[in-house]
């Protein structure tokens, strides 16, 4: 008996080992009619893995490729799609650059702090008043959400202030008092517990109180 951890390893796992001697095998057939007809057979064979998959452009293609990594591109078929490099594979892929922005209060979040400064930019209008209302507004539920906690109105005002360097002010503080934010549980949430509990309580004196 032959064990798996004797055998040569497999390129990729998720096809198991029938398809890669099948693939394999093709590098053997001699006639090239023969091998293309039976490149299709093994790339039918694995779309078992993909069954809940659509029959997609994308898929087709992620199948050949699969099919000559398998073969380590040494396969020569007349597939529907060219055969890809191998260097394509083997390097890596270049590093993401996130943005390094320093937030000042981390509680309203990098969006609000963004929205005062271009506010800020905006000439004295009825049209800036409104968008520092919606900021302002948004900082309140914000900072209720992230603290779990109400917040006094005038610490928003002052925010806004310090964030837009003096810039802009709260014209209409009326608006605050709109912003409301659950701070409990739902509802919902403790009534499952309720009946999580009454639930236990009947299987205890079921079972004589243990």
């Amino acid at each position: 008996m032959k064990y798996n951890t004797a055998r040569q390893k497999l390129k990729i796992p998720e096809y198991g080992r029938n398809v890669q001697q099948m693939a394999e095998h093709l590098l053997a057939i001699k006639d090239r009619k023969e091998r293309n007809r039976a490149a299709q057979t093994v790339i039918q064979t694995m779309t078992q893995v993909h069954p809940y998959a659509k029959d997609s452009e994308e898929l087709r293609r992620k199948l050949w490729d699969h099919l000559h990594i398998i073969t380590e591109f040494k396969l020569d078929v007349d597939g529907p799609y060219p055969k890809p490099s191998p260097d394509l594979f083997e390097s890596k892929p270049q590093r993401l650059k996130y943005p390094f922005s320093k937030i000042k209060f981390r509680h309203y979040g990098k969006i609000n702090e963004d929205l005062l400064r271009k506010a800020a930019e905006y000439k004295d209008s009825d049209e800036r008043d409104k968008l520092v209302e919606y900021i302002a507004m948004s900082m309140k539920k914000s900072y209720m959400t992230w603290n779990k906690s109400s917040v006094n109105d005038g610490t928003i005002i002052t925010d806004i202030s310090e964030l837009s360097g003096g810039k802009l002010q709260l014209k209409d503080v009326s608006k605050l008092n709109n912003v409301q934010v659950s701070l409990l549980p739902s509802q919902n949430t403790n009534n499952s517990r309720n009946n999580k509990k009454k639930k236990n309580k009947k299987k205890k004196n079921r079972n004589g109180g243990f």
